[in-house]
Protein backbone atom coordinates (compact mmCIF):
# COMPACT_ATOMS: atom_id res chain seq x y z
CA UNK A 1 0.00 0.00 0.00
CA UNK A 2 1.15 3.92 -1.04
CA UNK A 3 1.01 5.81 1.88
CA UNK A 4 1.87 9.66 0.77
CA UNK A 5 3.01 12.28 2.77
CA UNK A 6 0.67 15.20 2.35
CA UNK A 7 2.84 17.95 4.30
CA UNK A 8 5.49 19.52 1.82
CA UNK A 9 2.99 21.35 0.16
CA UNK A 10 3.25 25.06 -0.09
CA UNK A 11 -0.57 25.79 0.88
CA UNK A 12 0.02 24.44 4.36
CA UNK A 13 1.19 26.62 7.02
CA UNK A 14 4.81 27.32 7.32
CA UNK A 15 5.73 25.66 4.19
CA UNK A 16 5.49 28.56 2.04
CA UNK A 17 8.18 30.92 4.23
CA UNK A 18 10.25 28.22 4.60
CA UNK A 19 10.95 27.62 0.31
CA UNK A 20 10.93 31.24 0.21
CA UNK A 21 13.63 31.50 3.18
CA UNK A 22 15.35 28.26 1.58
CA UNK A 23 15.34 26.87 5.29
CA UNK A 24 16.43 23.47 4.16
CA UNK A 25 16.42 22.46 7.60
CA UNK A 26 12.29 23.02 8.49
CA UNK A 27 11.81 21.41 5.22
CA UNK A 28 13.96 18.20 5.83
CA UNK A 29 12.51 17.78 9.87
CA UNK A 30 9.09 17.61 8.36
CA UNK A 31 10.06 14.84 5.45
CA UNK A 32 11.52 12.42 8.43
CA UNK A 33 8.55 13.03 10.57
CA UNK A 34 6.06 11.88 7.88
CA UNK A 35 8.60 8.79 7.12
CA UNK A 36 8.95 7.74 10.55
CA UNK A 37 5.19 7.94 11.25
CA UNK A 38 4.55 5.51 8.67
CA UNK A 39 4.85 7.01 4.91
CA UNK A 40 6.35 5.46 2.33
CA UNK A 41 6.08 8.20 -0.35
CA UNK A 42 5.91 11.69 -0.58
CA UNK A 43 3.94 14.25 -2.30
CA UNK A 44 5.85 17.77 -3.37
CA UNK A 45 3.63 20.73 -4.02
CA UNK A 46 5.55 24.34 -3.92
CA UNK A 47 2.64 25.59 -6.63
CA UNK A 48 1.90 28.59 -4.37
CA UNK A 49 4.36 31.06 -6.30
CA UNK A 50 4.22 30.35 -9.70
CA UNK A 51 6.94 32.74 -10.61
CA UNK A 52 9.52 30.42 -9.23
CA UNK A 53 7.77 27.12 -8.84
CA UNK A 54 10.79 25.41 -11.39
CA UNK A 55 13.16 26.75 -9.50
CA UNK A 56 11.24 25.71 -5.84
CA UNK A 57 10.58 22.30 -6.67
CA UNK A 58 14.04 21.72 -8.33
CA UNK A 59 14.90 22.84 -4.89
CA UNK A 60 12.50 21.24 -2.65
CA UNK A 61 13.17 17.34 -4.43
CA UNK A 62 17.10 18.06 -3.61
CA UNK A 63 16.64 19.15 0.04
CA UNK A 64 14.23 16.26 0.72
CA UNK A 65 16.36 13.86 -0.76
CA UNK A 66 19.33 14.53 1.23
CA UNK A 67 17.69 13.03 4.33
CA UNK A 68 14.69 10.40 2.86
CA UNK A 69 14.90 7.66 -0.18
CA UNK A 70 11.37 6.93 -0.98
CA UNK A 71 9.02 7.40 -3.91
CA UNK A 72 7.85 11.39 -4.51
CA UNK A 73 5.20 12.45 -6.19
CA UNK A 74 5.95 15.47 -8.19
CA UNK A 75 2.66 17.54 -7.83
CA UNK A 76 1.79 20.26 -10.26
CA UNK A 77 -0.40 21.41 -13.31
CA UNK A 78 2.63 23.18 -14.95
CA UNK A 79 4.73 20.91 -16.94
CA UNK A 80 7.81 22.70 -16.22
CA UNK A 81 8.13 22.21 -12.44
CA UNK A 82 6.54 18.90 -13.25
CA UNK A 83 10.09 18.40 -15.57
CA UNK A 84 12.47 20.66 -13.08
CA UNK A 85 11.18 18.09 -10.30
CA UNK A 86 11.25 15.05 -12.40
CA UNK A 87 15.18 15.79 -13.38
CA UNK A 88 16.22 16.14 -10.16
CA UNK A 89 14.64 12.59 -8.77
CA UNK A 90 17.29 9.99 -7.95
CA UNK A 91 14.69 7.27 -7.19
CA UNK A 92 10.95 6.46 -8.36
CA UNK A 93 9.28 9.35 -9.01
CA UNK A 94 5.38 9.54 -9.80
CA UNK A 95 3.77 12.67 -11.97
CA UNK A 96 0.70 14.16 -9.71
CA UNK A 97 -1.45 14.36 -11.67
CA UNK A 98 -2.61 14.14 -15.45
CA UNK A 99 -6.33 14.28 -16.71
CA UNK A 100 -8.09 13.58 -19.62
CA UNK A 101 -8.43 16.94 -20.75
CA UNK A 102 -6.60 17.18 -24.20
CA UNK A 103 -4.21 19.67 -23.45
CA UNK A 104 -3.23 19.01 -20.35
CA UNK A 105 -2.89 15.21 -21.70
CA UNK A 106 -0.73 16.58 -24.15
CA UNK A 107 1.97 18.32 -22.06
CA UNK A 108 2.13 15.70 -19.28
CA UNK A 109 2.18 12.41 -20.96
CA UNK A 110 5.57 12.57 -22.61
CA UNK A 111 6.84 13.43 -19.63
CA UNK A 112 5.94 9.87 -18.31
CA UNK A 113 7.06 8.74 -21.25
CA UNK A 114 10.18 10.54 -21.15
CA UNK A 115 11.38 9.97 -17.26
CA UNK A 116 9.67 6.34 -17.13
CA UNK A 117 8.11 6.94 -14.09
CA UNK A 118 4.51 6.43 -12.07
CA UNK A 119 1.36 8.59 -13.14
CA UNK A 120 -1.55 10.30 -10.92
CA UNK A 121 -4.76 9.84 -13.36
CA UNK A 122 -7.89 11.96 -12.48
CA UNK A 123 -11.25 10.69 -13.73
CA UNK A 124 -12.27 13.89 -15.12
CA UNK A 125 -12.00 15.98 -18.55
CA UNK A 126 -12.96 19.25 -20.18
CA UNK A 127 -16.27 18.72 -18.81
CA UNK A 128 -14.95 18.60 -14.95
CA UNK A 129 -15.51 15.72 -12.86
CA UNK A 130 -18.75 13.38 -13.57
CA UNK A 131 -21.21 12.93 -10.51
CA UNK A 132 -21.73 8.79 -11.67
CA UNK A 133 -19.31 5.71 -11.27
CA UNK A 134 -20.58 4.92 -14.94
CA UNK A 135 -19.25 8.42 -16.30
CA UNK A 136 -16.08 8.17 -14.27
CA UNK A 137 -15.60 4.36 -15.29
CA UNK A 138 -15.74 5.82 -18.99
CA UNK A 139 -12.64 8.75 -18.34
CA UNK A 140 -10.75 6.20 -16.19
CA UNK A 141 -10.84 3.09 -19.12
CA UNK A 142 -9.92 5.69 -21.83
CA UNK A 143 -7.03 7.52 -19.70
CA UNK A 144 -5.88 3.20 -18.74
CA UNK A 145 -6.06 2.97 -22.66
CA UNK A 146 -4.19 5.95 -24.14
CA UNK A 147 -1.36 5.28 -20.88
CA UNK A 148 -0.60 1.85 -21.87
CA UNK A 149 -0.32 2.44 -25.19
CA UNK A 150 2.50 4.74 -24.55
CA UNK A 151 4.35 1.82 -22.84
CA UNK A 152 2.98 2.71 -19.12
CA UNK A 153 2.36 -0.17 -17.01
CA UNK A 154 -0.86 -0.85 -15.17
CA UNK A 155 1.27 -1.07 -12.11
CA UNK A 156 2.79 2.60 -13.01
CA UNK A 157 -0.88 3.90 -12.87
CA UNK A 158 -2.69 5.46 -10.12
CA UNK A 159 -6.35 6.37 -11.49
CA UNK A 160 -7.67 9.07 -8.70
CA UNK A 161 -12.11 8.41 -8.70
CA UNK A 162 -11.93 12.37 -7.89
CA UNK A 163 -12.91 12.37 -3.80
CA UNK A 164 -15.36 15.00 -3.12
CA UNK A 165 -16.65 16.61 0.11
CA UNK A 166 -19.75 15.32 1.31
CA UNK A 167 -20.81 18.44 2.38
CA UNK A 168 -21.55 19.46 -1.42
CA UNK A 169 -22.32 16.05 -3.13
CA UNK A 170 -23.82 13.53 -0.29
CA UNK A 171 -22.97 10.60 -2.49
CA UNK A 172 -19.54 11.26 -3.03
CA UNK A 173 -17.97 8.77 -0.67
CA UNK A 174 -20.44 5.78 -1.98
CA UNK A 175 -19.80 6.72 -6.39
CA UNK A 176 -15.87 6.92 -4.91
CA UNK A 177 -15.72 3.16 -3.36
CA UNK A 178 -17.60 2.02 -6.37
CA UNK A 179 -15.92 3.68 -8.82
CA UNK A 180 -13.22 1.73 -6.49
CA UNK A 181 -14.43 -1.78 -7.11
CA UNK A 182 -14.93 -1.64 -10.88
CA UNK A 183 -11.41 -0.19 -11.54
CA UNK A 184 -9.59 -2.80 -9.22
CA UNK A 185 -11.74 -5.66 -10.24
CA UNK A 186 -11.23 -4.51 -14.40
CA UNK A 187 -7.51 -3.79 -13.74
CA UNK A 188 -4.80 -6.28 -12.56
CA UNK A 189 -1.87 -4.68 -10.97
CA UNK A 190 -3.65 -0.79 -11.38
CA UNK A 191 -3.64 1.07 -8.44
CA UNK A 192 -6.51 3.40 -7.48
CA UNK A 193 -5.35 6.37 -5.25
CA UNK A 194 -7.57 9.97 -3.35
CA UNK A 195 -6.35 13.21 -1.51
CA UNK A 196 -8.27 11.35 1.16
CA UNK A 197 -9.05 14.97 3.15
CA UNK A 198 -10.46 16.30 0.85
CA UNK A 199 -14.10 13.92 1.56
CA UNK A 200 -14.49 16.35 4.58
CA UNK A 201 -13.67 19.94 3.29
CA UNK A 202 -15.77 22.66 4.72
CA UNK A 203 -17.15 20.41 7.65
CA UNK A 204 -16.94 19.89 11.28
CA UNK A 205 -14.72 16.92 13.22
CA UNK A 206 -12.81 16.68 9.96
CA UNK A 207 -10.55 13.95 11.39
CA UNK A 208 -13.60 11.84 12.17
CA UNK A 209 -14.85 11.63 8.65
CA UNK A 210 -11.57 11.46 7.04
CA UNK A 211 -10.56 8.53 9.55
CA UNK A 212 -13.87 6.79 8.74
CA UNK A 213 -13.89 7.00 5.24
CA UNK A 214 -10.35 6.09 5.09
CA UNK A 215 -11.02 2.46 6.55
CA UNK A 216 -14.70 2.20 4.11
CA UNK A 217 -12.17 3.31 1.32
CA UNK A 218 -9.55 0.54 2.04
CA UNK A 219 -11.84 -2.07 2.47
CA UNK A 220 -13.08 -0.73 -1.30
CA UNK A 221 -9.70 -1.94 -2.45
CA UNK A 222 -8.16 1.28 -2.84
CA UNK A 223 -4.31 0.57 -1.80
CA UNK A 224 -2.95 4.68 -1.93
CA UNK A 225 -3.78 7.47 -0.51
CA UNK A 226 -2.49 10.58 -0.17
CA UNK A 227 -2.87 11.92 3.68
CA UNK A 228 -1.60 13.21 7.18
CA UNK A 229 0.35 10.70 8.51
CA UNK A 230 1.26 12.99 11.64
CA UNK A 231 -2.39 11.94 12.74
CA UNK A 232 -1.87 9.12 14.78
CA UNK A 233 -5.20 7.49 15.00
CA UNK A 234 -5.13 7.29 11.21
CA UNK A 235 -2.04 5.20 10.55
CA UNK A 236 -3.36 3.17 13.95
CA UNK A 237 -6.55 2.18 11.67
CA UNK A 238 -4.02 1.52 8.87
CA UNK A 239 -2.24 -0.68 10.40
CA UNK A 240 -5.36 -2.34 12.17
CA UNK A 241 -7.09 -2.81 8.96
CA UNK A 242 -4.56 -4.56 7.21
CA UNK A 243 -4.82 -7.27 9.80
CA UNK A 244 -8.28 -7.51 9.73
CA UNK A 245 -8.27 -7.79 5.77
CA UNK A 246 -5.70 -10.54 6.11
CA UNK A 247 -2.86 -8.70 4.60
CA UNK A 248 -0.69 -8.73 7.61
CA UNK A 249 0.33 -11.93 8.23
CA UNK A 250 0.38 -13.66 11.96
CA UNK A 251 -0.62 -10.08 12.98
CA UNK A 252 3.57 -9.58 12.67
CA UNK A 253 3.20 -5.48 12.07
CA UNK A 254 0.04 -5.09 14.25
CA UNK A 255 1.89 -6.11 17.36
CA UNK A 256 5.34 -4.38 16.07
CA UNK A 257 3.05 -1.68 16.24
CA UNK A 258 1.69 -2.07 19.58
CA UNK A 259 5.06 -2.87 21.13
CA UNK A 260 6.75 0.38 19.69
CA UNK A 261 3.81 2.85 21.33
CA UNK A 262 2.30 3.90 17.76
CA UNK A 263 -1.39 2.40 18.13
Amino acid sequence: MLIVGEKLNSSLKGIEEAVRKRDGLFIQNLAKRQIEAGANALDVNVGTSLASEDEDMRWMVKTIQQVVDCPLLIDSPNPRALRAGLEECKGRAIINSITAERKRMEKVLPLAVEFKCGIVALTMDEKGIPKGVEERMKIAESLISILTRKGISLSDIYIDPMVTSIATESSSAKVTFETTRRIMSSFKGIHTICGLSNISFGLPKRRLLNQTFFVMAICSGMDSFILDPLDRRLMSLLVASRALLGEDEYCADYIKAFRQGRI
